[in-house]
């Protein structure tokens, strides 16, 4: 089971910094660019343009944090993380549910074709089919299926 690195490297600091950087940009510049949109998200106008600005500022701010004092960057890290971590078991719940009770039943009603040739023989019968030898050639060696 993976749990959340409680003494992580400055290495991994730094990585964090970066990847908060790249996200909330790319949240920042999605949430200005669909501003204006009337059927964007629920943010619309100068909501979205300050969420989106919000977002330019938290980035760096966080890369500023991670390059800094470890003692400063380690709790914000493992706080980020920890909060992650838990989003991320709610969601893997979610999608194993939806999975499980919307995609599997739909499988199950749709009838493939007989991939194990059960129903060519009488019950009863063996299920054993003799091998089909094939020569020994260079092109058999290459395609071996």
């Amino acid at each position: 089971m993976h749990t959340v690195n409680r003494n992580p490297s400055s290495r991994e600091l730094h990585k964090f910094g970066w990847a908060m950087v790249l996200g909330f940009g790319v949240l920042g510049t999605l949430g200005w660019y669909f501003a204006g949109e009337t059927n964007g998200w629920a943010w619309r106008g100068e909501t979205a343009q300050r969420v989106a600005v919000a977002f330019w500022t938290l980035g760096p701010l966080l890369l500023v944090i991670s390059f800094g004092p470890k003692a400063l960057a380690k709790p914000v890290y493992i706080g980020w993380m920890s909060v992650g971590f838990f989003i991320g078991g709610i969601m893997t719940a979610i999608l194993l549910s939806v999975l499980f009770i919307v995609l599997l039943p739909v499988f199950s009603l749709v009838r493939f074709a007989d991939p194990l040739r059960m129903k060519l023989r009488p019950p009863g019968e063996s299920y054993w089919e003799d091998h089909k030898h094939h020569e020994s050639t260079l092109e058999r060696t290459i395609r071996p299926f």
